[in-house]
Order: structure tokens, then C-alpha cells, then sequence
């Protein structure tokens, strides 16, 4: 029963982050097409996303822990999905299973890596030419989901027009 209710929980984790791939892709659209008015709701979404899945990982660590104990497996904390697949019964489906979701979990995470590091480029670059063409005279702000302003350290663009 441990096991079927970790996969459940690991298509979410997969749901999550190609959602959070998703957003990713689209926030790099927003910044390359110069649509900065957009950015602040990206944002917020991709953090909903971000604690939706430290969420999810947390449920993911604990039914680990669980399925550990109940296949007889020995591992301090909680298993990783290697140490899963490496410990599955051998008569039943789970090995695979648990390799096929470490594999696409992985790959997500990959390309959530790169799109994240290639927006980030994007935002510096952005906010770089913003502060040469003296349209930026202050510290970045950001605005929080509830609306209010939040200086940020980081790479930020900053909407003129409205």
C-alpha cells in the first residue's frame, strides 16, 4: 500500500515541476519580449510552486521512510529513490516504476536548472540595460503577491509605464 501511495505522490512532484518548468519558459518569454508588467505574477506563481513542491517532497520523504521499513530496508533518514529502486522486491513492478520516476524527476530538474539559469542571465541583462538607459534611478523593488513593494538585491526589471 506504501508504494502506491509514493508513486500517487510522485506524479504530483512531477506535476509540480513541469508546471514549474512552465513558468520558467514563460517567464523567460516575458523578459526576452520585454513584457516586464508580467513578471510579478510570474513570480509569485513559480513561489506557490516552489512551496507546493517543498511541500510534496516533504510527503515524498515520509512515505519513503515508511516503504524503507516495510520492505526491510536499513537507511538512516529517508531513502532516496535510488536506494528505493536498489531495495524494491524483486517479484513485483516497483523497481521500474520508482526508475521510471527518478529518471523524469531528474530530467525535469535539469531542464528547470537551465531554464532558471538562462532567466536569471536574462533579468541581469535587462536590468543592466535599464540602469545604462538611466531609467532606473534606486535599488531594485520587487512587489510581493500581496502588493506591496519589497527592495530586492537581485536582478530586477522595473515597469516604467504604469
Amino acid at each position: 500500500m506504501h508504494a502506491d501511495e509514493l508513486s500517487n505522490e510522485l506524479w504530483r512532484e512531477r506535476g509540480i515541476l513541469e508546471n514549474l518548468l512552465y513558468k520558467f519558459t514563460t517567464q523567460r518569454l516575458l523578459v526576452t519580449n520585454g513584457e516586464s508588467r508580467w513578471l510579478g505574477r510570474c513570480t509569485a506563481e513559480i513561489e506557490a510552486l516552489k512551496n507546493q513542491l517543498s511541500t510534496t517532497q516533504l510527503t515524498v520523504d515520509v512515505l519513503s521512510s515508511s516503504l524503507a521499513r516495510q520492505w526491510g530496508m536499513t537507511t538512516e533518514g529517508s531513502p532516496t529513490l535510488r536506494e528505493l529502486v536498489a531495495g524494491a522486491p524483486a517479484e513485483g513492478p516497483w523497481a521500474g516504476i520508482l526508475q521510471d520516476h527518478h529518471g523524469a524527476i531528474v530530467s525535469l530538474a535539469e531542464e528547470i536548472r537551465t531554464v532558471s539559469e538562462e532567466n536569471a542571465r536574462f533579468l541581469k541583462a535587462a536590468n543592466i540595460s535599464l540602469q545604462e538607459a538611466g531609467q532606473q534611478t534606486g535599488p531594485a523593488v520587487t512587489y510581493t503577491a500581496a502588493g506591496s513593494a519589497s527592495p530586492t538585491s537581485g536582478a530586477a526589471i522595473i515597469d516604467r509605464q504604469g
